[in-house]
């Protein structure tokens, strides 16, 4: 038989193993998305040297498209608008770029894609081709930005 010290001293020590077995797995996965992130900050800085930005690049999520041509996969990353584009960067460092000129409109909604996610609202790009949906900290200011800029001017 085993005592009851000899059982806590199991279930302590297997807990600390499971702990600095998952410490040493995301640790470096941490790192490494950290650096990509920077990696990707600094890009879209150095993608807007020469244009007038309406909105910094800020925190965002992809949430995917029905327009031909972009990725299906939802992803965080960091959006920006200028007078030219708008930008997404993966945390991956893929760049999902949209001309104000394909933009024909802009509106927010509860549901993308059939997806509802928390009750967070979307922040819906309309294209000639199809939606492009995204999560941003604050969708009304967004919507506000990406009207005054190219086609999607007073488009709802």
């Amino acid at each position: 038989m085993h005592g009851a010290w000899t059982i806590t001293a199991f279930v302590v020590l297997l807990v600390l193993g499971i702990a600095a077995v998952q410490g040493l797995v995301w640790i470096p996965i941490i790192v490494w998305l950290r650096r990509k992130r920077r990696a990707a900050g600094a890009a879209l800085a150095t993608a807007f040297e020469s244009e007038t930005v309406v909105r910094p690049p800020e925190k965002g999520v992809y949430r995917g498209a029905t327009a031909p041509g972009y990725s299906v996969v939802n992803n965080n990353g960091l959006i920006a608008l200028t007078t030219r584009r708008l930008v997404f960067t993966t945390v991956t460092g893929k760049m999902i770029e949209i001309l104000s000129s394909e933009i024909t409109g802009v509106r927010e909604a509860k549901v993308f894609k059939a997806a509802v996610r928390g009750g967070r609202t979307h922040l819906i790009i309309q294209t000639r081709s199809g939606e492009i949906g995204f999560y941003v900290p604050n969708v009304a200011d967004w919507i506000n930005a990406i009207r005054t800029v190219g086609s999607g001017r007073g488009k709802s």
